[in-house]
């Protein structure tokens, strides 16, 4: 199948600065460590500033030490891996692991300290926290590096205005120069302490930068040009629950179109009772070249069903819990490398499945089933869902254990696979669950065919072999594997049933069959 229009226009390669960056400031810090422990500092710029003369106990004193516990590592350290946790709750998670090396970078730095050992300057203010263990390299100018260029990165991750980042790199430095004023003042630190800190600050920063791999969307010294436009147009369909934030990934999104050479793209937000097939009708009305789609696996299947066969392709933005589809495709549950995969990947052709059950038809593009399965997903606590995530999936697995199985009778392209007992009766497109798991090992994406598995536990014993053989097949396994291109499925009662995790209702049959590649999803390039 061939895409309407695939976008297939790859950005244009960026050299990475970060490496350079990272290996200049260490070569800097650690020369002018070697002047520092030498003495040379102290004996030619260390005699550039006059010593201080504010005292401890006056206004000025107050106000000046007051400054010095704000401005202190162990309150950076907290904010910024603060920010980090934020920042991976909101799937931005390039930007988490570079906040997270950063807030561990200064727990190294005291380390340092305490290696290098250069005692205190003689100050009246001896007796403050801030003057308390070695002075270099000096912490709290080291501490407001590092707070400024988390600012400054976690501007350009917003995807703030221009005049908005100017005024943060302006305050930013504003902050340092103060900060530095702050430890001169109270005589806690030499101005070689100062510039030790700075230069280690650009140390951990590029650092950061290099090892998150964020450098190519949240540079703070370097701007990105726009592309020249492609005439081409995307929609954005997105759930409002899912989605966090919406005004900051609104823009994010539209930089990332703006920076691609694509015009601004339609946004259409899913409703209570619509969770994406309305929009994805829309979209297609409209004539655009791709649809993106943000939300859970229901906004997901949605949006999927309505593009099947359309040639329009679908490209996945996590923003719900499961994200199965995504996971299964390589599809990266960063938001902003999930943003460059619909813009610059390539499109996929996806096998979709039509399942029928319960007077209901349907299609998907991950797994759906009858018994355990669906019990689980209707048992879920939504509440837990949002604090512990997958793990609400498992504490409902808990509670089904010893459930009462049903009786099946199952045939795959006429052929009859199993005829007795079972608790579940799954059909997938593809393999991967959340943690790991393969429960279909052999299910590719677009191989044409469905997969079929039948669990059949008897007894404890048999559950605890169900659970240890989740993702195996063998001899004695009460796991039953089957691929074929139509199942039908006849139980002796009504049982639960999902699709792509979402319980439908109850069933005392289904059928199923494969769409070949039915469906195109944007995702990561092969490497040549």
């Amino acid at each position: 199948m061939t895409p309407r229009s695939a976008p297939q226009d790859h950005a244009p390669e960026r050299r990475s600065f970060e490496p350079a960056v990272f290996w200049l400031a260490l070569a800097a810090f650690v020369v002018w460590t070697i002047a520092v422990t030498t003495g040379w500092a102290e004996r030619t710029v260390d005699t550039w500033l006059p010593a201080s003369s504010v005292p401890p106990r006056s206004y000025l004193g107050q106000v000046l030490e007051s400054f010095s516990l704000v401005t202190s590592p162990i309150f950076v350290t907290v904010v910024t891996a603060a920010l980090a946790a934020r920042s991976y709750r909101r799937r931005q998670r390039h930007l988490a692991v570079a906040l997270g090396v950063a807030a561990l970078g200064m727990p190294l730095a005291q380390i340092l300290r305490l290696a290098i050992d250069r005692p205190r300057p003689e100050t009246a203010f001896a007796d403050s926290l801030s003057a308390a263990g070695p002075s270099y390299p000096s912490g709290h100018v080291l501490a407001v590096t590092i707070l400024v260029w988390v600012l400054v990165t976690v501007a350009n991750a917003q995807r703030l205005s221009v005049a908005s980042r100017v005024r943060v790199r302006v305050l930013g430095g504003a902050l340092i120069f103060f900060t530095c004023v702050d430890q001169w003042a109270i005589g806690a630190v030499r101005l070689s302490d100062m510039v030790g800190g700075a230069l280690f600050g650009m140390v951990l920063a590029s650092a950061a930068l290099w090892i998150s791999g964020i450098e190519r969307n949240d540079l703070p010294w370097r701007s990105r040009r726009a592309a020249a436009r492609s005439g081409k147009r995307a929609a954005v369909v997105y759930n409002p629950t899912k989605v966090l934030e919406f005004d900051q990934f609104r823009r994010r999104v539209g930089a990332a179109m703006d920076d691609a050479g694509w015009e601004p793209p339609v946004w259409l937000e899913t409703e209570v009772d619509d969770p994406g097939y309305g929009m994805a009708r829309d979209a297609l009305a409209k004539g655009v070249d791709l649809v993106l789609v943000a939300g859970g696996d229901g906004t997901v299947r949605a949006v999927c069903q309505e593009l099947a066969g359309s040639g329009v392709p679908v490209a996945i933005i996590p923003a719900g819990t499961g994200n199965l589809l995504g996971r299964n495709l390589g599809v990266p549950l960063d938001e902003d490398a999930a943003l460059e995969v619909a813009l610059t990947g390539a499109p996929q052709p996806v096998d979709m499945i039509r399942w029928s059950a319960g007077g209901k038809d349907a299609t998907f593009a991950v797994m759906a089933g009858v018994g355990l399965d669906a019990q689980i997903m209707r048992d879920t606590d939504p509440r837990l869902k949002k604090v512990v995530k997958g793990g609400a999936y498992v504490v409902a697995g808990f509670r089904q254990v010893g459930t009462e199985p049903f009786k099946a009778r199952i045939r795959v392209d006429g052929r009859m696979i199993h005829a007795g007992s079972a608790i579940m009766a799954l059909v997938g497109n593809v393999g991967k669950l959340q943690g790991g798991v393969t429960l279909l090992p052999e299910a590719q994406a677009a191989d044409g065919r469905l997969h079929v598995l039948v669990a059949r536990p008897r007894g404890v014993r048999g559950w605890m072999r169900l659970v240890g053989t989740l993702g195996q097949d063998g001899p004695g396994s009460p796991m039953l594997r089957v691929a074929g291109t139509r199942v039908e499925a006849e139980l002796d009662r009504e049982v639960p049933f999902q699709i792509d995790g979402d319980t439908e209702g109850s069933t005392r049959s289904f059928s199923a069959e494969v769409l070949p590649e039915a469906l195109l999803v944007m995702v990561p390039p092969r490497a040549d």
